[in-house]
């Protein structure tokens, strides 16, 4: 970096696109609604980024449901606490919402407990709620009515309109039954043909239903006669079900998307899409896709026909440890979060790809700066796996296990990749207090899964270790530790051996972060104390203390050839601080929750953060667009100036008052004004009058700040009569934001009135006296 970091701004941020319930998908294919807590999020599909929010982030209420209406103009949220609210979806223009979403009415359920299944018919006409109460309404919309209330025997899972007055239901205890709107006794008839929840009604052409259950079949009922036709195996406890093309899509606890033939229940073909459940499959006729969503909130898009993965996304990240750059030119980026697996996301797309190998939650993840394709993670499964990511003949990114090592004895915290190919080795540390040395010789041809072995383990600190960092030559590497110290150790590269190569102490608090300086002799510390120390390697002193964090400072870098440092602590802040002055020049709230990760991209033109609160977050260095802006604003600032200058000098003063207002620059048109006063001429009156609508809003909001003060109230009070003798009321009515101008002007004006007033008064008595005083001289 050629100039001083002085600014970053946001790039870029992963956040939680789906957090469980409810997911549905725009009929074009371009948009994905999802539940996201007490919101619902509106995601690109092609990108993830939220094009807009339905509902309030920070609103208490608690969303249990939604349903989009047949052309997804309109939404309708149900809410914990009964509560159905009806938005209109704006129209999108390049990805993003033109204007929020409109609440169109909102109306209590009047359900016993919390709406579970909605389900619209004929547009807005009507809407079906069913409750765990046991009872499905069914609300005419366009008269906001409710027209029917079906009770039925157990909590309600499944809604299907057969026609505008025949509504098919599903309960949990696997019955079903047919409810016709026209009739006084409304329930026509009830099936029992199942034994556990009816999760999905399809219509396969009337008069025939399918029902499809838990209990491992689906049946087939003849809705006129209400016979049942047959009921057939499905081999796996069914989540949902999607009729496409004459055959039978479905999902379940196996993770598997399946196809069926529907008159003999043959599985026509299968794909196993993910390790855990799934519980809902959407399909779109525009894309030819399936959307499916899992138990632990990741999305999948799939291909009709292959049954191809072809976009994935992780709805919720949770609790994210750490990440790295990692593949063919760093594209990838990969997270360690409270979960076995990992997460890779294309820096293009951010698609997620997950990794799976390890057993446990990952904490740390390090890419071999020999070579990129090369990735380690460690976990609380007491183990590293080393992992080759690179691009597979359909351009697809692939991660193979090359090699795993086991030895430690509790949760591996970090590994390092050493920094040359010469003698590559990793390091490894862990909650067993052991730092361990791995050479890595055949790791290159990975012609195998190497089962990697220690060249070396040393007993390293008191507590837990906590991080790892190694220096540019390889020759060391240093350690922190939750009992209060840092530790240097010299690496034997021709023996594969550790030596004791210094302490380092000071701080007061658990050690969170160690970084090597790449430019200087320097190692930093971070610390739960809330400071940041540098240290000298030659004499293991600490040089200097950077004071600031108001909480636990848990992860630093040095940048720009080590004259600067950002760093990052548990209550979300991110600093950057002049090494040379130990001073802090910039501080930002980055996250919500602790920064566990802090990376920063090779050329140091970006940085990555990732917290607690499930957020990624890029940011850029903008220190040069700033002073670019600055710079520009600087000139501009100059050429309007001088403009405005012209334009006084060469008595213009109507050009000169536009141009002022339209800069908003108050003491520029106060000082106008004042100068057309003093011509003593109808000039100001004209020029009010030549005033655009937007311009003479502006000066009226100047000329109410002006009223605040009794040396500048006779001009405002003055421009106040000639914009009131210019427009007629309808005109001025029609102006933005009159009323409120108008509202602040009233309490000053009776105080410049009472103030005159009392003043004409003292000039009277001031008259009388000298009257008196005359008359007493005669």
């Amino acid at each position: 970096m050629k100039n001083q970091l002085n600014s970053i701004g946001l790039f870029h941020s992963v956040e939680a696109i789906y957090t469980g319930g409810a997911i549905q998908w725009s009929l074009d294919g371009k948009t994905l609604f999802s539940a996201c807590g007490n919101y619902i999020r509106a995601s690109n599909v092609d990108d993830g980024r939220e094009s807009y929010k339905i509902g309030n982030e920070e609103d208490q209420l608690r969303i249990s449901t939604f349903s989009l209406n047949e052309d997804y103009s309109s939404i309708v949220v149900a809410y914990t606490n009964g509560l159905l609210r009806s938005y209109r979806l704006p129209l999108l223009e390049n990805g993003s919402a033109v204007v929020n979403p409109e609440i169109v009415r909102q109306w209590k359920s009047t359900h016993a407990a919390p709406v579970l299944v909605m389900k619209n018919f004929g547009g807005d006409t009507l809407l079906a709620t069913g409750s765990a109460d046991f009872v499905v309404k069914i609300w005419n919309l366009e008269e906001r009515s409710c027209v029917g209330s079906l009770k039925g025997k157990s909590t309600v899972s499944a809604i299907e309109f057969l026609d505008k007055s025949r509504v098919m239901v599903g309960y949990v205890d696997g019955s079903s039954s047919l409810f016709c709107l026209e009739t006084p006794k409304k329930l026509i008839f009830r099936w029992t043909n199942h034994t556990s929840q009816i999760v999905s009604i399809i219509i396969r052409q009337l008069p025939e239903v399918v029902f499809v259950s838990r209990d491992q079949t689906l049946s087939i009922v003849n809705v006129d006669s209400y016979e049942k036709i047959k009921v057939l195996p499905l081999y796996e406890p069914i989540e949902a079900a999607v009729f496409v093309s004459g055959s039978l899509f479905t999902v379940g606890e196996e993770g598997v998307l399946k196809c069926w033939n529907m008159e003999n229940a043959k599985l026509l073909k299968s794909a196993s899409i993910y390790g855990s459940r799934i519980n809902s499959i959407i399909y779109n006729q525009i894309c030819k896709k399936f959307l499916l969503a899992t138990s632990d909130f990741n999305v999948f898009w799939v291909d009709e026909e292959t049954f191809k993965i072809e976009r994935q996304f992780a709805g919720f990240n949770d609790e994210i440890f750490d990440v790295c750059f990692c593949g063919p030119n760093l594209k990838y980026l990969v997270a360690a979060t409270n979960s076995s697996e990992l997460r890779l996301y294309d820096t293009n797309t951010w698609s997620c790809h997950l990794i799976t190998g390890h057993t446990d939650s990952v904490l740390s993840l390090s890419t071999a700066p020999w070579d990129s394709k090369f990735l380690a993670s460690s976990s609380k499964d007491n183990t590293f796996i080393l992992w080759h990511v690179d691009l597979n003949g359909d351009d697809e990114i692939k991660a193979e296990k090359v090699g795993l090592a086991t030895g430690h004895t509790n949760n591996v915290t970090r590994v390092r990749y050493s920094n040359s190919s010469k003698h590559c080795f990793i390091v490894s540390v862990s909650n067993d207090t052991t730092i361990k040395l791995w050479p890595l010789k055949n790791l290159k041809e990975k012609t195998e899964d190497l089962k990697l072995q220690s060249s070396a383990t040393l007993v390293a600190h008191a507590k837990d270790i906590t991080c790892l960092d190694i220096s540019l030559n390889d020759r060391l590497c240093v350690t922190g530790s939750m009992d209060k110290t840092a530790k240097l150790w010299h690496i034997e590269t021709d023996k594969m051996h550790f030596t004791i190569g210094g302490m380092l102490n000071g701080h007061r608090r658990g050690v969170w972060d160690a970084r090597f300086s790449p430019s200087t002799q320097a190692v930093i510390t971070c610390s739960g104390d809330c400071m940041i120390r540098i240290f000298s390697l030659p004499s293991r002193d600490c040089i200097a203390t950077l004071t600031g964090h108001p909480s636990a400072v848990l992860n630093g870098v040095i940048v720009n050839s080590g004259k600067q440092i950002i760093s990052a602590d548990s209550g979300g802040l991110l600093k950057i601080w002049d090494i040379a002055t130990n001073e802090c020049i910039t501080t930002m709230e980055a996250h919500d929750e602790k920064i566990w990760a802090l990376q920063v991209a090779n050329n140091e033109s970006r940085f990555v953060t990732a917290s607690s609160d499930g957020r990624i977050r890029i940011w850029e260095d903008i220190s040069e667009k700033k002073r670019e802006e600055e710079e520009r604003n600087r000139a501009e600032k100059a050429h309007n100036e001088q403009i405005l200058t012209n334009l006084m000098q060469q008595n213009h003063y109507a050009e000169a008052l536009a141009f002022s207002l339209t800069l908003a620059r108050p003491y520029s048109c106060l000082k106008i004004i004042r100068e057309m006063m003093e011509l003593k001429s109808d000039e100001l009156h004209s020029a009010v009058k030549k005033l655009r609508r937007e311009e003479l809003v502006v000066l009226l909001d100047f000329a109410s700040q002006w009223n605040t003060n009794s040396r500048t109230a006779d001009i405002a009070q003055l421009v106040l009569y000639y914009v009131l003798h210019s427009f007629s009321p309808e005109e001025l009515l029609k102006m933005p934001n009159f009323a409120s101008l108008i509202e602040a002007y009233i309490p000053y004006t009776i105080r410049h009135f009472d103030r005159i007033t009392r003043a004409r008064q003292n000039a009277a008595f001031l008259n009388y006296t000298l009257a008196q005083m005359t008359l007493s001289n005669l």
